[in-house]
């Protein structure tokens, strides 16, 4: 009899460190799904596919990541991607759990990184664009297959990119150097023969056919005149033929570039030595 209460005694001990340690797993599963999750920012350095890892910089500061097996790849569009679309030079946001110093990433989101201004040169040969920007200059490189979007998301080539144009350069840093890899050209071109200039108000009026239109110069309007972009609104003339990009907003015509248009023959003159620079 004392046999059997002692082998009951013994089950129920052993089921009873069961319960505990079975307790003390979950509850220690729980804290750990409940560990918070912390964010971070940077330019991506090195992607190791092999050893999933992911190395990344801020200012002086580097970090390295583990890529967790269920860690989420959103790139710039909003759609999701792979380990495979990280490449060095990229800005990420990054949201991970620190284990004890171990830094383990659970999303990964690809962050644009912009600049606008007016394009001052293109040089075809070297593959760069400069653009111009409150007395400042900041150069790029562009990537082979750099994107080229026009007005309403429309596909463009580099031909649709000319001095003077106000864009919007999307870049990487790879090894530190500016490369563009989408450039946003979103004016509207219209072509016709300059009717009156107010130079006080900054005004013009343009005909085209059967259509008058009225235009507010920007500040920072590029005017080319023999191929730069340093004319003035005294420069043209009545019945100049001029080329004008502008945008719309709130129905109100704000036009950012002005030359001549092709074949003209009175006072602007035009400078097609490159290509990529065409007016």
């Amino acid at each position: 009899m004392k046999t059997l209460m002692s082998k009951n005694w013994v089950a129920f001990y052993v089921a009873v460190l069961t319960a505990t340690a079975a307790f003390r797993t979950s509850a220690d599963q729980t804290a750990l799904a409940a560990r918070p999750e912390k964010s971070y920012t940077g330019t991506v350095i090195s992607v190791d596919l092999k050893e999933h890892t992911l190395e990344t910089k801020w200012l002086v500061l580097s970090k390295k990541f583990n890529l967790g097996t269920a860690c989420d790849y959103t790139l710039l569009d909003n759609h999701f991607g792979t380990v495979n679309d990280l490449r060095p030079g990229e800005k990420v946001a990054i949201n991970y759990q620190n284990v004890d110093g171990v830094l383990v990433a659970d999303s990964i989101k690809q962050q644009p990184m912009c600049y606008e201004g007016i394009v001052k040169t293109i040089d075809p040969a070297a593959h760069t664009l400069t653009l111009h920007l409150r007395g400042m200059d900041k150069t790029f490189q562009i990537a082979d297959d750099c994107k080229i979007v026009l007005r309403a998301g429309k596909s463009g080539t580099f031909a649709d990119v000319r001095v003077g144009n106000h864009v919007m350069v999307t870049y990487e840093t790879p090894a530190g150097k500016p490369t563009a890899r989408e450039i946003a050209q979103t004016s509207i071109a219209f072509t016709g023969t300059l009717t009156a200039i107010d130079l006080d108000e900054r005004t013009l009026k343009v005909k085209a056919l059967f259509e008058n239109k009225k235009f507010n110069v920007a500040d920072n309007c590029a005017i080319i005149i023999n191929g730069k972009t340093d004319g003035q609104l005294s420069d043209l003339k009545p019945d100049d033929r001029l080329v004008l990009d502008y945008d719309e907003i709130n129905g109100v015509n704000v036009v950012n570039r002005i030359a001549p248009a092709e074949g003209r023959t009175n006072s602007v003159a035009v400078n097609n030595t490159a290509p990529m620079t065409g007016n």
